[in-house]
């Protein structure tokens, strides 16, 4: 957290510095620049000398600067008289400035309520500043401290909004260094979504940007970051290639600092043990990771490099080492939740391969208590989050009929003061208030009618999978001092292939909840259908372990224009449900050909077709198929029925209402045909742009 404040500070004089300085006096007579003067000295000032409003406005305002490092009460004081010398003479940039200080310093103590009133405070003066500069100068450092809280709180969507908002104000101003901080903000907040499709886009910027400012810390971190994104993608030669580059900067003494050599050693040491077995080499990059981590006293990295080279240890087959080193790393430090359940894991099967059952099943028992403890506090946060959504929606409608009653009554008393005519216009007036009373209401009930539907899901296609893969967990542990190592691994792996499913169903849950508040912003680009196709990583390992042979487009370079994040979902969705229903020696095929402006799937609000007409997409499967009546309520959220996939796989239904409502976001439709036993075919239509000269 203190790290992101003092980027948010960082950033604030990076823009000042561009042009934005603080209002000075008209009267040149009297004015004094403040700004280079000691702390200390202006406290003096402020006691012994006889000054104007504006500067003693000035004054507080670098004394809040001063102290907001190291005293919490002097900096408050100091922004709150900023604040009023600035309401007293009418300075909303001050005012604003004064605000964002106090959201600062709260948000510093984890005070979150009062970081984002003041937040907002700050906000409300933006519109009333008159010079442009001044004014994206403090809203793109509000929107940063904004951005920063909710990534605090885990709130990685909301972070990401509030990131791309002040982005857009950055890269308008052409303030390129802060464009590039950035860049790496939002490629950080992007791989906490696991959106790595989109953290590579936001790295790639911030590495060409970093080059042109040759600025080598961002360029190695920049390396780093995408070789991280290509060894989750098991592209192995360029995650080596990536992260070697980075590695050699830091020993070359390009870049500063121990942390970013044990980031990138450790690195190196997992993608020589997963993608090329080179135990010898990943035991040689886990050990400089584990000695830069002595040399830098961080428990925390110490415990991660140990981590890494138990983990090596257990592939060579070197099960004492193993063990020794990941019991040390656990005496070590135990704060980072993810590391602690590998370190179990390890045990686990160091203890099993040395012939210690007792220890093994202790350890296993231990990884899966941690497993599902941060399941669970996954799936708390989602509820959360759902919650608020419709309680902050319900609280609007409310205050809305609140304003409404309000407005009746007192329109009701001015008429009954009133002679026959204006009883007359009162009874017209009543009228059209009932109606619109009436209108009111009926919206009122579709929302909770839609509420409550919304909770059912919940209870019935997350909740109660939950508590049967609790159970199942319940029986592991209770079994497994007898199981062997092949049976732990294999129930282990059904078990994460359940809580997959049920994280696909709790992303579809996300994405229904931001579409029915509008909260999912459609933001339209251009792109090209190979960007649409490529992320299909996770589709081929599903296809492949059924025994399913997935059919792909060649690449294809026309140029399409929608939202595309959106259209990678239903594309996704689409695909997913296809390899779900498809028996093994089943196909599933995804084809992209040329449809006329005028086809029936293009809805009524769709934009007007230029360039050479557009594209249809189809994905079509040889699955076990749906009757006439599955058809029939497809779509419909209150005949909703769940059905398992050829494998068991849990189903739930939502992704194809998601997929219909995102491309309704974009003037499309989604379209269906399908037999009973000769499998589906769904497709949709997109605008295709003419290619660029």
């Amino acid at each position: 957290m203190k790290t992101k404040i003092i980027f948010i500070l960082c950033l604030a004089a990076l823009i000042l510095a561009a042009g934005c300085n603080h209002p000075k006096q008209n009267n040149k007579d009297t004015y004094h620049d403040w700004r280079n003067i000691s702390i200390d000295s202006l406290e003096n000032v402020l006691a012994t000398k006889q000054l104007t409003d504006s500067d003693r406005m000035i004054i507080h305002h670098n004394l809040a600067l001063g102290y907001q490092y190291f005293n919490f009460e002097k900096t408050v004081y100091h922004a709150q008289k900023e604040i009023a010398y600035a309401t007293k003479l009418k300075k909303p940039f001050q005012i604003a400035d004064g605000n964002l200080r106090l959201g600062i310093q709260y948000d510093d103590k984890s005070q979150d309520d009062s970081a984002m009133y003041y937040y907002n405070k700050a906000l409300e003066q933006v519109p009333l500043i008159i010079k442009k500069v001044s004014q994206d100068d403090i809203q793109s450092q509000i929107y940063g401290a904004i951005a920063n809280l909710y990534s605090k709180q885990g709130n990685d969507r909301e972070a990401i909004n509030y990131y791309l908002m002040m982005l857009k104000i950055l890269e308008r101003n052409g303030w390129r260094h802060n464009m590039m901080l950035l860049y790496k903000n939002v490629g950080e907040t992007y791989l906490n979504l696991d959106n790595y499709k989109e953290a590579e886009a936001y790295f790639l910027k911030t590495k060409a940007l970093a080059g042109e400012l040759n600025d080598s810390v961002y360029i190695s971190e920049s390396f780093y970051q995408l070789g991280r994104i290509y060894l989750h993608d098991k592209d192995y030669p360029k995650a080596l290639e990536n992260v070697m580059v980075a590695y050699k900067n830091a020993e070359a003494g390009a870049e500063k600092g121990i942390e970013g050599k044990i980031n990138y050693s450790q690195t190196l040491a997992d993608i020589y043990l997963e993608g090329y077995n080179n135990y010898d080499k990943a035991e040689e990059y886990a050990t400089l990771a584990l000695r830069h981590s002595e040399e830098m006293k961080r428990p925390v990295f110490i415990s991660q490099s140990l981590a890494t080279l138990a983990s090596v240890y257990l592939s060579k087959g070197m099960y004492a080492e193993s063990e020794r080193a990941a019991s040390k790393a656990l005496r070590t430090d135990t704060t980072n939740m993810s590391n602690t359940i590998t370190l179990f894991a390890i045990l686990a099967k160091a203890n099993a391969y040395l012939g210690k059952p007792a220890k093994a099943a202790e350890y296993f028992d231990r990884y899966v208590k941690l497993t599902s403890e941060r399941s669970t506090k996954n799936y708390m946060s989602a509820l959360t989050e759902m919650q608020t959504l419709y309680d902050t929606e319900k609280k609007e409608l409310e205050i809305t009929q609140q304003q409404n009653i309000i407005r009746k009554q007192n329109l009701q008393r001015g008429l009954l003061a009133g002679g026959v005519a204006i009883s007359l216009v009162f009874l017209v007036l009543l009228w059209y208030m009932l109606r619109l009373r009436d209108r009111r209401n009926r919206a009122l009930t579709e929302v909770n009618a839609t509420k409550d539907k919304f909770f059912s899901i919940i209870s019935h296609d997350l909740r109660n999978p939950a508590i049967a893969q609790r159970d199942a967990l319940q029986l592991l542990i209770k079994n497994a001092g007898s199981w062997d190592v092949d049976a732990l691994t294999d129930y282990s792996r059904e078990l994460l292939k359940s809580a997959e499913g049920q994280v696909e169903l709790l992303y579809n849950l996300l994405n229904w909840a931001q579409i029915q508040t509008g909260r999912m912003a459609y933001t339209p680009t251009t792109f090209t259908l190979s960007d649409l196709l490529s992320d299909t990583t996770l589709i081929r390992n599903m296809a492949k372990n059924k025994g399913i042979t997935l059919v792909l487009p060649e690449s294809q370079d026309a140029l399409i224009t929608g939202d595309r994040n959106m259209l990678s979902t239903v594309v996704r969705n689409l695909l997913t449900n296809a390899v779900k229903f498809t028996p093994a020696g089943g196909t599933v095929t995804l084809e992209a050909s040329q449809a006329p402006s005028n086809s029936p799937e293009r809805g009524e609000n769709s934009p007007p077709v230029e360039g050479s007409g557009v594209v249809r997409i189809s994905v079509t499967d040889t699955g076990v198929g749906m009757n006439e009546e599955q058809i029939r309520n497809l779509f419909r959220l209150d005949s909703r029925q769940s059905r398992r996939g050829t494998a068991d796989e849990q189903g739930s239904g939502l992704g194809l209402i998601v997929c219909k409502e995102l491309l309704e976001k974009h003037g499309s439709e989604l379209q269906v045909e399908s037999e009973e036993g000769k499998g589906s075919r769904f497709w949709f239509t997109i605008m295709k742009t003419a290619k660029r000269s």
